[in-house]
């Protein structure tokens, strides 16, 4: 006989997919061309695969030249320091070895996924510290985690840059200026999360001091109303909340092989686990979500029908 839980499981696995009404309506992003230059710009290790770890995945394969620059090394997350040092009471110390992991895990994701180590920068800004340093423009920031006031790692771009809104703003735009980006891939400015509004808001604010007009695309993790799944359902459309759906989306449908190896990059933040592998069932998805800015990108393929859509203001 079988048990509730396994029911509940076998119906959650045999049903048919559900949200792909909800997301045909959407324009698709079109597969990066040979000759992009695609900028992923990551608040924290990890939120480059999950936001955009498909599209990137395709773009590589088709030829375009693929960067990412993480803001931070996430080493403010508790539940990592405990469980990486086998205490309740984590240390300065022990938030700059979670750090230091997730540094390591980043090189490994980037380098299963097939971005070369000069194209990915770490700037080492303090995690959950990026709202505080745009707004206290004029101050240095005490990271809440770490205790320091500079990037402490070696790996860091600007190694000893104050965390401050000169130093980031500086390091951010040296990225760009490098890049030279065609398209610019940031967190969604109305996500949840401090540091992924703020990085919405540093990649505008860098963008606009050197005038440069990329396509820009906005990935959305935190949202109350996006799930965490308890069951990895890949056939599943991944659609907005629905209080959002009004807004200007895009998608980009995933084939199984790359949403595979969406896994697997994701898999290698090791450290992140068991959170990792909720963020796994709840975005790698058939496809990847993306809002999309006032201007429509001429690559964003318009289906032959749509609802209207409001548009969120900048």
């Amino acid at each position: 006989m079988f048990i509730p839980g396994l029911i509940t499981f076998l119906v959650l696995v045999l049903t048919p997919p559900r949200g792909q009404g909800s997301v045909a309506t959407y324009p698709k992003v079109a597969k990066a061309a040979n000759h992009e230059r695609i900028l992923i710009v990551a608040p924290h290790i990890d939120d480059e695969s999950i936001g955009a770890g498909g599209y990137a995945t395709d773009a590589i394969a088709n030829g375009a030249e693929v960067y990412v620059v993480f803001l931070t090394a996430g080493d403010c997350n508790r539940f990592s320091a405990r469980i990486l040092h086998r205490t309740l009471d984590p240390t300065a110390s022990n938030y700059l070895a979670v750090g230091e992991t997730r540094i390591r895990e980043a090189k490994a994701a980037m380098k299963l996924l097939g971005v070369p180590e000069d194209r990915f920068f770490i700037l080492g800004y303090p995690d959950r510290g990026l709202k505080s340093i745009l707004d206290n423009r004029e101050n240095v920031i005490l990271s809440r985690s770490t205790r320091r006031t500079a990037v402490p790692y070696e790996d860091a771009m600007t190694p000893g840059a104050t965390y401050s809104f000169g130093s980031l703003m500086a390091d951010m735009e040296q990225v760009l200026t490098a890049v030279k980006p065609t398209t610019v891939i940031a967190p969604a400015p109305f996500d949840l999360h401090p540091d992924h509004a703020a990085a919405a808001e540093i990649t505008d604010l860098a963008l606009d001091d050197l005038e440069l007009q990329p396509r820009r695309l906005g990935y959305l993790i935190h949202v109350s109303k996006i799930p965490k799944s308890y069951v990895w359902l890949p056939r599943r459309a991944l659609a907005p909340p629905p209080r959002m759906r009004t807004l200007t989306w895009a998608i980009y449908p995933l084939t199984k092989p790359v949403q595979q190896k969406k896994d697997a990059v994701l898999l290698t933040y090791k450290s992140q686990r068991p959170y990792v592998f909720l963020l796994r069932n709840a975005y790698v998805r058939s496809n990847e979500l993306f809002y999309t800015y006032e201007t429509a990108p001429a690559d964003v393929q318009q289906p032959k029908a749509s609802a209207a859509r409001l548009r969120v203001s900048r």
